[in-house]
Formats: C-alpha cells, sequence, structure tokens
C-alpha cells in the first residue's frame, strides 16, 4: 500500500513537471484560496476586513517561501532544475549566433566524420553475417605453394583439389556440414536475347550450411550431384524478378542454360550473396550442383570448401583433425579462417587507421569547442562572481555550464547526423567499383549494401554526443567554479594557460593528420602515375561469348567481329585476346628456352602467358621497345612477344631477341620485346609476360573472349553499335562487362584513392578547426588587451611592434604544436606502410609539406587578429572594459 502511494506521488510529481504553468495556476489558485478562509475567519471574529487580510498575510507567512516549499513538495526537484538550466542554456546560445554557429559547426563535423566512419566499421567488422551462428562458419585452405603465384604474390592455397574435397566430407569430427563451390559463367537462351549469367556451382550441403532456406521452392538434393543426374538450376532473387517478372510458376519449369535444361527448383532470397570471394557472391544469379569429376580428372579439377565446424569443437581443434585427416601428404599445413575474418582481413587495417584518425578529428573538434566555451565563459565572469557571491554553490554553477555544453552537444549531434548520412553517401560513392568477378578488386570494401545509419549508429551518435559534451565541457565549468571571486570582481587578469595547452594539443593532432593525409595523397600520386605498359585512353573493353561448338567456330566469330569493329567510324585498332589487363584469370605454361626430354620439367618461373589476335597490341597499346610485332597470315602463329622483365630475367642465355621459346612439341620465335605490363596489380612490380596468337595454349577466360577497340574520340559512343553488331553476326552471342579500359584502370586504384580522399578530408577538417582555435585564442587575446593596445598606440607604438607581439602570443603554440605533431606522425606513420605505394612512412616531402602548410595556415588565421589589433582606437579603448 506504501508502494502504492509512493508511486501515485512520484507520477504527479513527474506529471507537475512537464505541466509547470498549469501547476503554477494551480498553486496561485490554492494559495488564494487559503488566505480567503482566513480572512473569513478573522472577519467572523470582529476584525475589519483590512485588519483581516492583514492578519490573514501574517498568519501564511512569505507566500513566495510558501510557494518554493510547495513545488520542492510536489515536483522531482533535479527534473525542475534541469528545465530552468536548458531554457537559460537556450537564452544564453541564442545571444551569441556567431559562437554557436561555429561551435554547432566543429561538432556536427567532428561527430557526423565519427559516425559515418563507424557504420562502416560496423558493417564490415562488427556486424555478423546473416547466418546462423556466423562465427562456426570456416574457409579451407591448403598449404601455401612453394612458389608465388601467377600475380607475383604469395598467397594460400584457396582451391583443393577435388579429391582432398571429398576426403574433408567424411570429416565428421571437425565438421557438421562441408560444401564446395565453384565459381561460373553460363549463358540463358530462349528467353529473348541471350544473357551471359554469373554463378556458382555448388555441393548440396552449401545451403544447410549457411542455414540459409529458399524464397520459394527447395534446395538441391544430394542425390542431385551425381554425374548424369537430372539437370537444376537456383536463382537469384534478383536474377528471377528480371529475366522472369517474378513469375513463382516458374518453378519446375525448364530453362536453357549453355544449351541444357535445368529444372528451376528454387530462389534464394536477395540478402543470400553479399558476403564475398565467389561464393557467396553478391553478382552470383544462379546455382547449380556441383557434380564431382570423374576419378581421372580430379587432379586437374580444384574446387573452394567451405565448412561448419562441429558442436564443440573449436576451431583450432577442427583444424588438427583436418591436418590428420589430409594433411600427412601436404608439404605444409591446411588452415581453417572464419568467412567473417577472411573477409575483413584485407581491410581490417585500413579500418583500424581510418578510425584513428577519425578519433583525432572528433577529439581536435572537443578541442576546439573547449577552447571557444573559455572564451565564452571568460566574458561572462562578472556574471558568474556575482552569482558565487550570493551563494551559488559550485556544483550549481558547474552544472549550469555543463546543461549548456551537453546542450550544444545534442545539437552537434543532430546536425552532425545528417553529415553522417551524407558522408555514407559519399562512401558508397568513393567505395563502389565496377561491378564484375574478373577483375582485380578495387576499394576492397565488402559488405557495402550492409553500411548505412541505423538504429545502432544512432544509439552511438548519442553517445558520442554525451562523451563529447562531457569532454569539451568539463574543462571550462571547472576552470570557472574555481575562480575567486575577488579575482574576478577586481579585474585580475586571467591565465591563458588552459586555452594554450588545448591549442598545442589540436595543432598535434591536425598536423599528424596532415602528415598521414600527405602519405596517403603521394601514394595515390604515385600509384596512378606508375608505368603501366600499356595506353588505357579511348580504349573500349567487352566480353563477347558464342555458343559454337568448337574452338575454330569460336575464333572465326572472334574475325568476323573485329573485321566489322574496325569499319566503325572512328576506330583507329581492333584486336581480342583471352585476357586484359588488371583481370584476375591468368595461364602460364612450362616453357623453356631449349629442346626438352621426354618427361623432363621446364625451370621456374615460368611466364604468365596471353594468346592475343593481330591488332591487340596497338588496341590495347603495347609499345614495342626492340624488334617487331607480329607477321601476317599462317607464320605469326610460331612468333611470340616478350616483355622487357621477362627477356631480362635470365630465362635465355644472352639476347633473348631472335631466340626460341618450346613447350612440348610447340615452338616460338622472338620476334618482338614489349614495355613491361602491369597485368595483375598497379602495386605490384611487373612479372614476365608472353604474346602469342594461339589460342589453343591459353583458351578465353570465363564470359568470353576480351576483345579491345581503339577510338579517336569517347569509346563509350560506340558501345550500342557493338551490341547490335555481335548480334547480327550471331543472334545467340552475348556482350557482357563493357567498360572503358580507363574504368578498369580507376577501379584498380579505387581503394588506395578511397583512403587517400578520405584521411586528406579528415586532415583539411582537422586543419580548418585547428585554424579556427588560433584564431579564436588570438581574437580572445586582443578583445581582453584592447585597454593595453590602446594605451601602447597612444604613447607611440609602431603598428608592426603591437602586430608581432600579437602573432608571437601564439607563435610559440604553433611551433609546439607542429614539432609534437611530426614527432608524433613520425612514430605512427609505420602502421600506414601495408597502405602506401612507392613511398616509405617518413617519406621526407610529406613531412616537409605538412609542417610548412600549417605554418601558413597559422599564419594566415592569426593575420586578421593581429591587423584589427593595429586599428585599435586608443580613446576608445580608454573607455573599454
Amino acid at each position: 500500500m506504501l508502494a502504492q502511494v509512493r508511486m501515485r506521488r512520484f507520477i504527479l510529481r513527474l506529471f507537475n513537471a512537464f505541466r509547470p504553468q498549469m501547476a503554477e495556476d494551480d498553486l496561485a489558485r490554492e494559495i488564494n484560496a487559503h488566505l480567503a478562509l482566513l480572512e473569513d475567519e478573522y472577519r467572523r471574529r470582529g476584525l475589519t476586513p483590512d485588519e483581516a487580510k492583514h492578519a490573514a498575510r501574517r498568519a501564511i507567512g512569505s507566500v513566495a517561501l510558501a510557494k518554493d516549499r510547495h513545488r520542492d513538495a510536489r515536483s522531482i526537484v533535479w527534473l525542475d532544475d534541469l528545465q530552468r538550466d536548458l531554457r537559460h542554456a537556450a537564452r544564453m546560445l541564442t545571444r551569441a549566433p556567431g559562437f554557436t554557429a561555429v561551435a554547432l559547426l566543429t561538432l556536427a563535423l567532428g561527430i557526423g566524420a565519427t559516425t559515418a566512419v563507424f557504420s562502416v566499421v560496423r558493417g564490415v567488422l562488427l556486424k555478423p553475417l546473416p547466418y546462423p551462428e556466423p562465427d562456426r562458419i570456416v574457409r579451407v585452405f591448403g598449404p601455401p605453394p612453394t612458389m608465388a603465384g601467377i600475380d607475383g604474390r604469395p598467397s594460400r592455397m584457396v582451391d583443393l583439389r577435388s579429391e582432398t574435397f571429398e576426403t574433408l566430407r567424411q570429416a565428421d569430427r571437425a565438421f557438421s556440414q562441408v560444401a564446395g563451390y565453384l565459381p561460373t559463367t553460363l549463358t540463358l537462351t530462349g528467353r529473348g536475347d541471350a544473357v551471359r549469367l554469373v554463378g556458382s556451382a555448388v555441393s548440396a550441403a552449401m545451403f544447410p550450411l549457411l542455414g540459409v532456406r529458399p524464397l520459394i521452392g527447395r534446395p538441391f538434393a544430394p542425390n542431385e550431384e551425381a554425374a548424369g543426374a537430372d539437370g537444376v538450376v537456383m536463382l537469384s532473387e534478383a536474377a528471377w524478378r528480371r529475366y522472369f517478372n517474378a513469375d513463382e510458376t516458374l518453378l519446375g519449369q525448364v530453362i536453357v542454360l549453355e544449351g541444357r535444361g535445368r529444372t528451376v527448383v528454387g530462389v534464394m532470397p536477395s540478402g543470400f550473396s553479399q558476403v564475398g570471394m565467389h561464393f557467396p557472391d553478391p553478382q552470383a544469379q544462379f546455382w547449380v550442383p556441383y557434380v564431382p569429376p570423374p576419378p581421372d580428372a580430379r587432379n586437374r579439377l580444384n574446387v573452394a570448401v567451405m565448412a561448419r565446424l562441429a558442436p564443440g569443437i573449436s576451431l583450432p581443434q577442427a583444424e588438427d583433425v583436418v591436418n590428420a585427416i589430409v594433411g600427412q601428404a601436404a608439404q605444409g599445413r591446411y588452415e581453417l579462417s572464419r568467412v567473417h575474418d577472411e573477409i575483413a582481413r584485407p581491410v581490417k587495417p585500413a579500418l583500424s587507421m581510418l578510425s584513428v584518425a577519425v578519433t583525432l578529428v572528433l577529439l581536435i573538434a572537443c578541442v576546439n569547442v573547449a577552447n571557444l566555451l573559455l572564451a565564452r565563459v571568460a566574458t561572462r565572469e562578472r556574471e558568474l562572481a556575482v552569482r558565487r557571491a550570493v551563494g551559488a554553490a559550485r556544483g550549481r554553477l558547474i552544472r549550469q555550464l555543463l546543461t549548456e555544453s551537453a546542450l550544444l552537444s545534442f545539437l552537434g549531434g543532430a546536425i552532425g547526423t545528417a553529415v553522417a548520412f551524407a558522408g555514407v553517401s559519399m562512401l558508397r560513392v568513393l567505395a563502389s567499383n565496377l561491378n564484375r568477378r574478373d577483375l582485380i578488386r578495387g576499394a576492397s570494401l565488402p559488405r557495402l549494401d550492409q553500411i548505412g545509419i541505423d538504429g545502432s549508429v544512432l544509439a552511438f551518435t548519442l553517445g558520442v554526443a554525451i562523451v563529447a559534451g562531457l569532454l569539451f565541457g568539463l574543462i571550462p565549468a571547472i576552470q570557472q567554479s574555481r575562480q575567486r571571486e575577488t579575482d574576478v570582481l577586481r579585474e585580475k587578469h586571467v591565465s591563458h594557460r588552459i586555452r594554450g595547452t588545448l591549442v598545442v594539443a589540436e595543432i598535434a593532432m591536425a598536423v599528424m593528420l596532415l602528415v598521414g593525409g600527405g602519405l596517403l595523397i603521394h601514394s595515390f600520386l604515385r600509384l596512378a602515375s606508375v608505368e603501366r605498359g600499356y595506353n588505357p585512353t579511348n580504349v573500349l573493353t567487352f566480353q563477347a561469348a558464342t555458343q559454337g561448338p568448337s574452338r575454330a567456330e569460336n575464333m572465326a566469330f572472334a574475325d568476323r567481329l573485329v573485321a566489322r569493329l574496325a569499319t566503325l567510324p572512328g576506330v583507329t585498332a581492333v584486336g581480342y585476346s583471352n585476357n586484359l589487363p588488371l583481370i584476375q584469370q591468368g595461364f602460364s605454361r612450362d616453357v623453356s628456352a631449349r629442346p626438352m626430354a621426354p618427361g623432363e620439367r621446364a625451370p621456374r618461373p615460368y611466364p604468365s602467358l596471353h594468346a592475343i589476335s593481330p591488332g591487340f597490341a596497338e588496341a590495347i597499346g603495347l609499345r614495342i621497345v626492340q624488334g617487331r610485332t607480329f607477321s601476317s597470315g599462317e607464320l605469326a602463329r610460331r612468333e611470340a612477344l616478350i616483355s622487357r622483365a621477362f627477356a631480362n630475367s635470365g630465362f635465355f642465355d644472352g639476347p633473348a631477341l631472335g631466340r626460341q621459346i618450346y613447350q612440348g612439341e610447340h615452338t616460338w620465335e622472338v620476334v618482338g620485346i614489349v614495355e613491361d605490363v602491369r597485368q595483375f596489380n598497379l602495386d605490384q612490380p611487373p612479372g614476365s609476360e608472353m604474346f602469342i596468337i594461339d589460342f589453343i595454349m591459353a583458351p578465353p577466360g570465363f564470359g568470353g573472349t576480351y576483345f579491345a577497340v581503339k577510338t579517336q574520340d569517347s569509346p563509350i559512343a560506340i558501345s550500342a553499335d557493338v551490341r547490335t553488331i555481335v548480334r547480327q553476326l550471331d543472334a545467340a552471342a552475348t556482350v557482357d562487362n563493357v567498360a572503358t579500359m580507363e574504368q578498369i584502370v580507376s577501379n584498380a586504384v579505387s581503394g588506395p584513392r578511397l583512403y587517400a580522399v578520405l584521411l586528406g578530408t579528415f586532415a583539411a577538417v582537422a586543419v580548418a578547426l585547428a585554424a579556427i582555435g588560433i584564431y579564436g585564442i588570438l581574437s580572445f587575446i586582443v578583445t581582453h588587451r584592447t585597454r593595453e593596445i590602446g594605451i601602447r598606440m597612444a604613447l607611440g607604438a609602431r603598428p608592426a611592434t603591437v602586430v608581432s607581439q600579437v602573432v608571437r602570443q601564439s607563435a610559440v603554440q604553433v611551433v609546439i604544436g607542429i614539432v609534437l605533431g611530426i614527432g608524433g606522425a613520425a612514430l605512427l606513420s609505420r602502421y600506414l606502410e601495408g597502405l602506401l605505394f612507392g613511398v616509405t612512412p617518413l617519406d621526407l616531402p610529406a613531412f616537409v609539406v605538412a609542417g610548412a602548410g600549417f605554418t601558413l595556415v597559422a599564419l594566415v588565421a592569426a593575420y586578421r587578429p593581429a591587423r584589427r589589433a593595429t586599428q585599435v582606437d586608443p580613446l576608445v579603448a580608454l573607455r573599454a572594459e
């Protein structure tokens, strides 16, 4: 019963707290009614009306004091105080619109940038994959190869032999499910124009392993993996809607893929394929059953393997089981890695760097606002001193000042949320790549669709706003609460030590960001201007695939297509190849510089082999540095072009030009040496490349043959003509992956460009905030020394002397801040080493430019306050307070 009474009282107090005017009216009526009753009582005792009125007033005492006691009894005191503090804080902010605008803009930039980067970190690193118990889903990697991959980089074996995969299927001690997958492309026909679809061949265990059910239909059955089983297919929701109009009656119907009828058994939901590599692949449009190859072909087919850890089995335990089962014959150890870790691994260092950078931006924003508040509170010293003199407690003053900073922080957080939305949109644009499976990965921001502002991110923003409010509000609040009333009232000089320390701190942090941004920008410029070995200007590329039953028919189609494309206006060269620069796939053959005996193996490393047509070298802009290009006619099939790196690799005993290259019964003569081509990535040294015309040695890649068309003007203008010509030559042919070579190059540098733009932007914001801080403290100094400056001017001080005295106030702080910032950057820049190309972490130009640039910014920020000091009128200054 007592608890119910207390609850009713609390609810009544809470209700009164949120209707203050109504409660005040009720209180006034209640007191007036009480006074009226007392007056009636005194009149009945024989007093006159005036005497009764005075007697009632004396009996009730101070009406104001009675109201205060009643307010305390009826309301929640701290909530009433908070309301009054908020109203007072709002009035103080509106009275200083300039200060409020600068502080809000500063906070909005700091909180907005922090929120945007947190949304990326959460979407990529923190947010779990959309599967049950995603931390138990792992990838299986084979022992590291004995030599680097075809791109020159050491790499893990991401694909396992089929026989190893079959063995892992029996490892039930380690895994509850094991599934394999292979990327593939198939052509959809019989539904209008032929369309090339990208997808994966997956084992039936894949869908139970991930724990995702189809949107409609069913997953694959285990018996559908058998060779000769009736062909089935599952579609992605996007492909189902785009090519089949979301027709639910499609289930059970047969569609034609690569000339073979397959029955549609299910449609997977749109959120299923979103997490990386080949599977689940954001670009996957279909899935077909993985059919194990016959025993005699197993060594020629590799498969990527995923597994779900068995209950109660840890990752190291499962790894030990795998190596005990399949690792005895391997020269190395098999490795397990969580899928989420594999997705985040390439971008984790960059995101860590961005998190540190944006934290520095937020700290600089807080320091800047703290400096502004210190200057703002200093102008209110008399007001605060009077409040202390009449009895205001220290805690009450701190609470009032913290309320003002908290209101400022919340408003800055609200504006910062809008900045974060804009920042996330900018990130999506900067991090977007060409949506192609075959290209070298660019910006390396996986799960891009998971990056956004949601409830968790908004809660983070609220937390940042609260912490920021405490950070920049506590320093001025405590500093002012410690001032003695007599010091302020006697106009004693207030020390600028705290403000100077804060300015030094923000200068140091800004210089650190400026150095980091300069390093990444310098690195990106080096990467973008690196010698690529080809000319991407005005080159249109695409893939074309036909349904020809033989390689000879496909090559005849390619030759006809080249002949038609050469007749288009503005086309200067055209050719085709099995691949392009910056394409992931590559081929190599065990060639040698002398005939090999039967069973003898050629020495490694092997060159990367490219099959090209006559005219492709001219279209792509390969430069002959020695020798000539291919001959015409059949003779060209016995000729080869090699890169400068291959010619100088020691493969040949002496000059390479005119030498023979052998591979089994095949022989080529080196007729030309071309400039080194950065085939697989721009940040890697050029490898050994060999160009031939024999497409039997290097078949076309997934999706068909690559074509390159060199034009005089914008190549995009002929893309429609390309599709028309292909359809005219073969109605069943497909055209895919249309892009300019410049777009492909841009895609390859999108990662460095993204990080350079982001850190450069953060550095620019930090420098701007530091400049505002320098400007603010000098303006404050000039304002508070107006009388002193006026006296000096009246006594004949020259303007140059006054300017030097004002600038000297911040020069020491700027120098200390720059020195500390450069020292901190020298210590931290080594963590950027993995993101740099052609630039060392201690790159001298970046440090020199950062120091000199910030010195210039500091001089510009100091100019206006210093100039204003020289314009002080001595008569006005002597009358100033």
